[in-house]
C-alpha cells in the first residue's frame, strides 16, 4: 500500500484496474516521460477536444507497470510538473490546467495526467488541432475542425460573432467562457449520484474543478472587475476547489460532505447564471439556431443508432457509447443555454440519459451487457425522432 503523502491513495487502488481494461478513448499509457514534448501534449491537446482522460506514465502500451525512476525524489517529481505545466501553457493551445497525481502499485510510482473535456471546441499541439479516436490521439480533418467550431458558436448565444464594437466582443466572450463554465457545473453537480463510482466519480470532480480554475482566471479579467464578478467567481471558484480536493475516506460523513461541496457549487452557479445569463432575452435567430440544433443532433443519434451494431461487432463498444454521450451532452448544454425552449422536460431527460451512456458497465456475461447498450440506444433514439416529427 503507498505510504507516501504524494501518492493518491484512491488512484493507486484504481491503477490495476485501468492498466487491465487498456488503452482506449479514456485512458493513454507511456511508458517513460516523452524526450519530445510534442508526443506528449498532442495527448493531451486530443482528451481536451474530446473528452476527459487519463495518461499514465511508468505504463507500457500493453498494460505492463514498469514505473517511473523520475519520482523517487521530490527533485524529479517537481521538474516533471513544471515540464508538463510548460506543455499546458506553451504547446497546447488554447492553455488547459490538467491534474497532475501519482499512482503507487507494487512499488512502482506512476504518473497520471488527468486532462479535463476543455470549455473550447477544439485544441492544438503546435499548429495542428486534435481529437481522441479509441486508443489513439490523432490530428482532426480540416472538416472535424469546421464542424466542432460552428457547432460551438451555434451552441452559444454569447459567443463572439465579429460584428459591433471590440468591447461588445470582448463582453460576449466573456459571458460566453462563463456560461459554458457555469453551465459544466449544473451538468455534472446534477449527475453526481449517477457517477458516484470511479472512474466516473474522479471524471466528475476533475470537470467541477476545470471549471473552477477557468472561473478563477475570468475573476482576474478587466470585465469582471467592471460587472463587480470577480468576488463572486472567486467564491464559486473555491466551493469547487473544495468539490475537487476533498479526500475521500471510509464512512458516510466523507461522502457527506463531497455531497455538501458540490450542491454548494451547483447553487452558487445556478445563482450567477440566472443573474448573469437567463436574463438575457432568446432572439428570434437564437430560437432558430436551437431547433436547427435539435434536428441535427437527432439525425448524428439515428446515424449512431443504424452503425451501432456494426461497431460493436467490430470491437468499438467503448467508441458507441463515448458517442452517445456526446450527443447528449450537447442536448444538455442546449437546455441550459436555452432554458424556455426546452420547456416540456423531454429533451433534458433525453440528455441525461445519453450522457449517462458512457457509465453504462460492460461485463463479461457472453454480451448481454452489451446488447443492453444497443437496445438503450435504439428506445432513445425512436423517441427523439418521435419528439421531432410531433414538433
Amino acid at each position: 500500500m503507498p505510504d507516501s503523502e504524494w501518492i493518491d491513495d484512491e488512484l493507486s487502488k484504481e491503477l490495476p484496474v485501468l492498466r487491465d481494461c487498456g488503452e482506449g478513448q479514456r485512458v493513454e499509457f507511456k511508458e517513460k516521460y516523452p524526450s519530445n514534448g510534442s508526443d506528449l501534449s498532442k495527448e493531451i491537446a486530443a482528451f481536451a477536444s474530446s473528452n476527459t482522460g487519463k495518461i499514465l506514465i511508468g505504463v507500457v502500451d500493453d498494460g505492463q507497470l514498469v514505473g517511473l525512476d523520475e519520482l523517487n525524489s521530490s527533485t524529479g517529481r517537481d521538474k516533471l510538473c513544471r515540464r508538463i505545466e510548460g506543455l499546458c501553457t506553451n504547446n497546447v493551445k488554447p492553455a488547459i490546467t490538467p491534474v497532475i497525481k501519482f499512482a503507487q502499485e507494487d512499488g512502482k510510482n506512476v504518473l497520471v495526467i488527468e486532462v479535463p473535456r476543455g470549455q473550447q471546441p477544439i485544441y492544438y499541439s503546435g499548429d495542428k488541432p486534435y481529437i481522441r479516436h479509441l486508443s489513439q490521439s490523432r490530428p482532426a480533418e480540416p472538416h472535424e475542425v469546421i464542424e466542432r467550431i460552428i457547432g460551438w458558436l451555434k451552441s452559444s448565444p454569447f459567443a463572439p460573432s465579429g460584428e459591433g464594437s471590440s468591447e461588445d466582443g470582448t463582453r460576449g466572450e466573456f459571458l460566453s467562457t462563463l456560461a459554458s463554465a457555469l453551465i459544466e457545473v449544473l451538468i455534472f453537480g446534477d449527475e453526481l449520484k449517477w457517477r458516484n463510482v470511479n472512474p466516473w466519480l474522479g471524471e466528475l470532480r476533475l470537470q467541477l474543478g476545470d471549471a473552477g480554475r477557468t472561473l478563477r482566471e475570468l475573476a482576474a479579467e478587466d470585465v469582471a472587475l467592471e460587472m463587480n464578478l470577480d468576488e463572486q467567481l472567486r467564491v464559486i471558484a473555491d466551493s469547487l476547489d473544495q468539490a475537487e480536493s476533498h479526500h475521500l475516506v471510509i464512512g458516510r460523513d466523507s461522502w457527506a460532505n463531497l455531497e455538501q461541496y458540490i450542491a454548494v457549487s451547483v447553487q452558487r452557479a445556478s445563482e450567477l447564471k440566472a443573474e448573469q445569463i437567463d436574463i438575457i432575452p432568446l432572439s428570434e435567430d437564437s430560437e432558430s439556431q436551437l431547433q436547427d440544433l435539435i434536428h441535427r443532433k437527432s439525425g448524428q443519434l439515428d446515424d449512431l443508432d443504424q452503425r451501432a451494431e456494426q461497431m460493436v461487432n467490430d470491437g468499438r463498444i467503448e467508441e458507441v457509447q463515448s458517442e452517445a454521450s456526446e450527443i447528449g451532452h450537447a442536448l444538455l448544454r442546449m437546455i441550459h443555454y436555452y432554458p424556455e425552449g426546452m420547456a416540456d422536460g423531454f429533451v433534458e431527460e433525453l440528455g441525461r440519459d445519453l450522457h449517462l451512456m458512457e457509465t453504462v458497465r460492460r461485463r463479461m456475461d457472453g454480451g448481454k451487457s452489451m446488447q443492453r447498450i444497443l437496445e438503450k440506444i435504439h428506445e432513445l433514439n425512436g423517441r427523439f425522432q418521435d419528439f421531432i416529427t410531433t414538433t
